[in-house]
């Protein structure tokens, strides 16, 4: 969402040095499991602050040199979100065996 805000700020989990630090710093320790739901509850209320106003879906924004409606942002930002909670359901399939309904 912070594209959509004209805020260019840096990935909360990403490093040049490691490609994969996103997953490499997924650990099972309470204080990163506290802090990755910390990020996750700020970045969704910044969202939710955004998403309340008055917003003009055709506008264009722009990101890495490109131009984008604010409309085609929105359904990427869903199908990701969509994509990752997938992910997440395939992992606790994985630890109980319980399928989706």
């Amino acid at each position: 969402m912070r594209v959509l805000q004209g805020v260019d700020v840096p990935q909360f989990y990403k490093d040049d040095d490691d490609r994969d630090a996103d997953f490499n710093g997924a650990v099972d320790d309470d204080e990163v499991v506290a802090e990755a739901w910390e990020r996750w509850r700020t970045t969704c209320a910044e969202a939710d602050k955004w998403y309340d106003q008055d917003t003009d879906w055709d506008r264009l924004i722009g990101h890495h040199d490109q131009q984008y409606e604010v409309r085609d942002i929105m359904v990427h930002i869903v199908e990701e979100y969509a994509r990752h909670c997938g992910h997440a359901d395939l992992l606790r399939e994985c630890i109980d065996g319980r399928t989706g309904q």
